[in-house]
């Protein structure tokens, strides 16, 4: 196990930078090139987007890792959605009739998609019935039935985003029967920053569209769009942290921040609490997932080591957890019985 986990950081790093390489390096080189050579570095570029990166992101994270190829086609729309939006408008007219052809493909995924319907609705009922999760639930079921892939995680992922977002007022049913539940971000004072945040964002929304609408109305209204969907995805942060509390009966302890992780033990796996009044720094093994990311007041110490899932990214074992909780003293005592 931590071999594979070796090698997939490994692998995802390498990758990372050769992203960087060749987006923002080839950007960097296409301004500063004189104007009678822009054109061939344009069309180089067309070619690294939509051919080169897929194709070294095929050797270096699905080939080796054994993923689902599927997920070549959201990295290759993603390639061109940033080619369009970088390269000057000759070379936009191919990415145009390159998207014609994943549009193809992407569509013949998606009615496969709904074609296995019943037995992701089948398989998410099952998951049910162990632990009312709909968030994991419907991630576990896509991937038993359309197989485990990065795009697969990906879609899980943002329609759990979009459920939290949008239907924030909706309520949340309890997963565990027979249990308490402890909030996590009162303490921490989330809400008041969470309301900068979102009033941040507001105002430098409205200033940036009118500052982009005299360079660019397509440039506006695509800031503008990612803007609204990035407060989408913050109100989702909020509303799926005020619900999705802390939770602990007889048998299971279950431990989360909001959509962010997640993990599941018992309470006999608890070696160990302590309420924590400092910063914490960080140590081999310990998982910080406080609200604040790397401030919390309570220390988790396993006898096992745990499994932490997180929406985006993959599991990984922990020895301890360091995360928020409002009312120590009641779990503490909840704990010990």
């Amino acid at each position: 196990m931590p071999v594979i986990s070796l090698k997939l950081n490994r692998n995802i790093y390498f990758i990372t930078a050769v992203a960087f390489a060749i987006f923002i390096g080839g950007t960097v080189i296409m301004h500063i090139v004189p104007l009678t050579a822009r054109n061939k570095i344009a069309n180089a570029l067309l070619a690294d987007f939509t051919i080169t990166f897929p194709v070294l992101y095929y050797l270096i994270i699905i080939r080796p890792l054994r993923k689902s190829a599927r997920s070549v086609l959201l990295v290759i729309s993603l390639c061109c959605f940033v080619a369009y939006l970088i390269l000057p408008q000759h070379q936009k007219d191919y990415i145009l009739q390159a998207r014609k052809l994943t549009t193809l493909a992407e569509l013949g995924f998606i009615i496969y998609a709904f074609t296995k319907f019943k037995k992701i609705n089948r398989s998410y009922k099952v998951h049910q019935s162990i632990m009312a999760d709909p968030i994991y639930n419907l991630r576990s079921a896509m991937a038993d039935i359309l197989g485990e892939s990065l795009a697969i995680k990906v879609l899980a992922a943002e329609l759990a985003v979009l459920r939290y977002g949008l239907l924030f007022l909706k309520k949340e049913k309890a997963i565990l029967k027979e249990s308490v539940d402890f909030s996590t971000y009162k303490e921490a004072g989330y809400i008041p920053v969470w309301c900068i945040i979102i009033v941040s964002i507001t105002v430098e929304l409205v200033a940036v569209h009118l500052l982009l609408m005299k360079w660019s109305s397509l440039a506006a209204v695509i800031v503008t769009i990612l803007s609204i969907y990035g407060s989408v995805i913050i109100v989702a942060d909020l509303s799926a942290i005020v619900k999705r509390n802390l939770l602990i009966n007889k048998h299971q302890l279950v431990l989360r921040t909001g959509l962010r992780w997640r993990t599941i033990t018992t309470p006999e796996n608890v070696h160990s609490i302590r309420k924590i009044v400092y910063d914490h720094p960080a140590q081999d093994g310990l998982f910080m997932g406080g609200v604040l990311k790397k401030n919390g007041n309570l220390l988790i110490l396993f006898r096992e080591p745990v499994l932490v899932d997180k929406l985006y990214g993959s599991g990984k074992r922990y020895t301890s957890i360091l995360m928020n909780i409002d009312d120590f003293e009641a779990f503490a005592a909840h704990l010990k019985q």
